[in-house]
């Protein structure tokens, strides 16, 4: 696996990996043998239920020079947190943070990881094994057959492989797991030397291999060399981490063991979630619900495809702590299907920085409260993806930008609006153009916005990634994002959130029942300028019992529904214009005015509000008293006219405050009156109104306004 620190740096308070570990992805195992399932098969190489015993060797060279008295791994002595790695007899009252309380809560107690730990000094200098053509496996197999002078590594071997998924509890004379931690490979190289010294040294990466084969107890066991198990022999004993002192934390560790229980590469899921086989992106340890599944660690509540049906108040609580998830079975000939889960981050695994007694963290992203959707698109776990709530979208690359983090060009993406069915979402590698060439697909690290880049890095979690109540309440196969395969068609599966009580969700699921679903939200809300009023338009809703919309304005704290328009199929784009509000002249008060949409089925079933819009405008304030709108005129004003100077006819805007005999007059400079432009009773409100000097000569005019006992005058220009 690539090493951490060549993997993270620390933006806003989260990791997050950089370039040239989210494009080359893990490589923890050489070659590829996957093995097609259907089912709970267990484990792959080791058994995923049972004792396993570990041996942990951590490891340093007598001439490292790397932060030589860093607190955490003193030169010349065993890492301070040695003894918080793995309890040496199982319990249900585990260390914290140990890799014993790591698979006891991922497990359910089912896998039960003890060990015992040792600190080594190689007996050569890394630099005699550079001069002697040395490698990984050689060092190896040289401090392990040291050890064996004094360890019995009969302890180590407790399981026997039948075949792949098949193990049986007796010896077979080869060890199971021996873990390599090194304290530093190279970083006391300099910069440009390091990859030459990690090549040199067969340690480009933390890996789930030994590395060499050879024999202990005078020949009695075998240490593996690689990964792969042969027809009913292991092919491996053993994982590899490099530069520890980096890391200070058990993923890498986690990470590598679990290939053993889960396979080679392909199990590495997808990005932007959890796992223990996480690709790039990850947002913690915790493992998901497909891997817990495969590994016999959980039962899924499934839902099949046939027949229509709607689940009601369904109940979900919380899956890290609980294992509790549905699986709702697309295809299962073709291993699809959806898992869905609930985080609450009630997990020391989601809460915590298991670092024995030290500060580094394992909480690497933004898991926020709520329900999630992994799709699974396959028998292996590269075939699992997060549907994130936020939905698809079209993206364009019109710039790119140097990379802050390593060497290149990054592109920097424009959100060009929601596209259900063919749009990429914000946690996916997404295809780009440049120059009419097609790049190969990246991650989000920055998008355009006004024109300029902005560092908007998406995969540790951007808030929006989980169905809950008041954000996205309704998956369906009209919703964004939608219940489709990867293939991008359609499945019978949806479902709509209900509540929340203690945690524990309350949902209804849909099996070609999701028409009686809520609608989904609008999409894409905007707002723009059409003539001199505000038009608010939005994505049509794909549903087929759609009624109407619900158009809420909101101003000066209150709001009201400021229309009802008839849902239009024939039209993609819906819209409406606020003829209450016009485009403010150069004197004229500026108010906000925002607004919301909603969608109404023919149940009158409404869906969540669409994303708000706003825009700057002259019109009526209000207030919301007993259910009836108030304009709110705390003052007579007579405004200043617009445009002035003028040429011919200028506008004149006024409000009272109290219904009254409304004169409003205009004068020349010696008085004469020349137009009475309003003689009447008014209510309280806002008016405006035209004044057109088509007849007169250029010069100053003044007008008059008389309303109660408010008197107010002002001077305007008639330029020809």
């Amino acid at each position: 696996m690539k090493k951490l620190i060549q993997k993270i740096i620390l933006i806003s308070s989260l990791f997050i990996s950089t370039i040239s570990a989210q494009v080359e992805l893990f490589n923890c195992v050489t070659g590829s043998n996957p093995e097609d399932y259907n089912g709970q098969l267990g484990g792959y190489a080791l058994p995923s239920e049972g004792t396993i015993r570990v041996f942990i060797v951590f490891l340093q060279f007598p001439d490292d020079t790397y932060d030589t008295t860093n607190a955490y791994w003193i030169k010349g002595q065993a890492p301070a947190n040695m003894n918080y790695w793995v309890n040496e007899t199982w319990s249900g009252n585990p260390i914290q943070g140990s890799l014993t309380h790591y698979f006891n809560n991922m497990s359910f107690n089912k896998l039960k990881i003890i060990g015992k730990k040792v600190s080594v000094i190689t007996p050569h200098t890394r630099q005699w094994y550079l001069d002697n053509n040395k490698e990984r496996g050689d060092i190896h197999a040289e401090v392990i057959q040291q050890l064996d002078q004094t360890w019995d590594f009969a302890q180590f071997d407790l399981w026997d492989l039948d075949s792949v998924y098949q193990h049986t509890n007796q010896p077979d004379g080869i060890v199971e797991m021996i873990m390599m931690v090194w304290r530093n490979i190279g970083k006391d190289y300099p910069e440009n030397l390091q990859d030459s010294i990690y090549q040199e040294l067969n340690f480009q990466n933390s890996v789930a291999s030994i590395g060499s084969e050879f024999t202990v107890d005078n020949g009695a066991r075998t240490i593996k060399s690689g990964f792969w198990p042969g027809l009913n022999t292991p092919g491996g004993s053993g994982v590899t981490m490099t530069d520890h002192i980096l890391q200070k934390n058990i993923h890498t560790p986690t990470h590598e063991f679990a290939h053993y229980i889960m396979g080679g590469n392909e199990y590495h899921v997808g990005y932007g979630f959890w796992g223990m086989l996480e690709a790039w992106g990850m947002k913690n340890k915790v493992a998901n619900s497909f891997e817990r599944y495969r590994l016999g660690w959980i039962n899924t509540i499934g839902v099949d495809s046939t027949p229509s049906q709607t689940i009601s108040n369904a109940t979900l609580p919380d899956f890290a702590t609980t294992g509790v998830s549905y699986r709702l079975n697309i295809d299962i000939s073709s291993n699809q299907f959806f898992f869905i889960e609930n985080h609450k981050n009630l997990s020391y695994w989601e809460q915590n920085t298991p670092s024995y007694n030290w500060a580094n963290n394992m909480v690497f992203g933004n898991v926020e409260n709520g329900i999630y959707v992994l799709r699974q698109d396959g028998f292996v776990g590269n075939n699992v993806q997060i549907v994130p709530a936020d939905g698809r979208f079209s993206w364009i690359v019109n710039q790119r930008i140097e990379n802050p983090w390593g060497p290149g060009l990054l592109p920097v993406f424009k959100n060009l609006g929601s596209d259900r069915v063919n749009g990429y979402h914000d946690l996916q590698y997404i295809p780009w153009v440049w120059n009419g060439v097609n790049q190969a697909a990246a991650p989000i690290h920055f998008t355009e916005n006004a024109g300029q880049p902005v560092l908007d890095v998406r995969y540790p979690g951007d808030g929006k990634d989980a169905f809950r109540e008041g954000h996205n309440v309704v998956f369906s196969p009209w919703s964004n994002p939608n219940s489709y395969k990867a293939n991008r068609t359609s499945t019978p599966f949806g479902f709509k959130i209900n509540s929340l009580s203690n945690g524990v969700y309350s949902m209804d699921i849909y099996v070609n029942t999701a028409i009686n679903a809520p609608p989904s939200n609008p999409q894409d809300c905007s707002i723009a300028w059409s003539g001199n009023h505000p038009q608010i338009s939005w994505l049509k809703n794909l549903e087929s019992d759609m009624q109407s919309y619900k158009i809420w304005k909101y101003s000066n704290g209150s709001s009201i529904i400021a229309a009802t328009i008839n849902h239009n199929p024939n039209l993609s784009i819906q819209s409406w214009i606020d003829n209450d509000v016009t485009k403010p002249g150069k004197f004229d008060p500026r108010y906000e005015y925002r607004y919301k949409v909603k969608a109404v089925d023919n149940n009158n079933q409404e869906s969540l509000y669409s994303n708000e819009v706003a825009i700057t405008g002259y019109g009526s304030q209000w207030k919301i008293n007993n259910e009836e709108r108030e304009k709110i005129i705390s003052e007579y004003s007579l405004n200043n006219n617009y445009p002035n100077p003028f040429n011919p006819s200028t506008l004149i805007r006024y409000s009272i405050k109290e219904a009254g005999l409304v004169s409003l007059r205009v004068y020349d400079v010696l008085g004469k009156e020349i137009a009475i432009l309003v003689n009447e009773l008014k209510p309280e409100g806002i008016y405006e109104t035209e004044f057109n000097g088509i007849n007169l000569p250029s010069g100053v005019y003044i007008y008059s306004l008389r309303i109660n006992d408010f008197v107010s005058n002002k001077k305007m220009i008639l330029m020809k």
